[in-house]
């Protein structure tokens, strides 16, 4: 009995062992399958991936020189306003060193004529005054002992207020514009100390 169930189970087992075989095989080619469209679909999104990189390079790269070219315009653009501005400050600067120049000049003009009429009003004054002196002098050889004396001494004072006003007559040859006022009161006070020195003595002797 138990040797007919051995020779009844060898065939149910070899029947088993084929279906699973043949489940085994079926699997293998389904596993098969599927690695292949899973590999086909990693290659295709990795295509699509690889497409849109490059889109995106390629727009990234588009924007770049597109700016970078703007760059340019706005260097080129830039450097030519500087060359012009330039130029018209190099010519404003010319004319207003041309303007500058010939007030300069024409200023200069003005304080040479100033100068000299100071000058020349000053001198005029004290060869008036001078001329009192001389008076004064030919009147002194008649004076009394005791006034001759006094107007000999005044005289020694007039002497040294014309050394002053030679003085202040030789300033306004290099007196500056803003300087020709106060050489100008200057000699204006000294003048008359001469000639309040001449009154006195002009009174000693009368």
């Amino acid at each position: 009995m138990t040797g007919s169930a051995t020779v009844v189970s060898m065939p149910i087992r070899q029947g088993i062992w084929a279906g699973l075989l043949v489940s085994w095989a079926a699997l293998a080619t389904t596993a098969c399958s599927d690695e292949k469209e899973v590999a086909a679909k990693i290659a295709e999104v990795q295509r699509v991936a690889d497409e849109k990189l490059k889109k995106v390079e390629q727009t990234a790269n588009d924007k770049v020189a597109a700016m970078q070219k703007q760059l340019d315009q706005m260097k080129s653009d830039a450097e030519a306003q500087a060359t012009k501005l330039k130029s018209e400050a190099d010519e404003a600067i010319a004319k207003a060193q041309g303007d500058a120049e010939a007030q300069a000049k024409a200023a200069e003009d003005a304080l040479k004529k100033a100068r000299a009429a100071y000058k020349a009003e000053g001198l005029q004054q004290l060869a008036q005054l001078n001329k009192q002196v001389q008076e004064v002098s030919g009147k002194m050889a008649k004076a009394s002992p005791k006034v001759k004396p006094l107007v000999q001494k005044q005289m020694k004072d007039i002497v040294k207020e014309q050394q002053q006003i030679a003085k202040d007559l030789a300033a306004f040859d290099k007196a500056a514009l803003d300087g020709l006022g106060a050489a100008k009161v200057k000699l204006v006070q000294d003048l008359a100390k001469m000639k309040q020195t001449i009154a006195s003595m002009k009174a000693k002797l009368a």
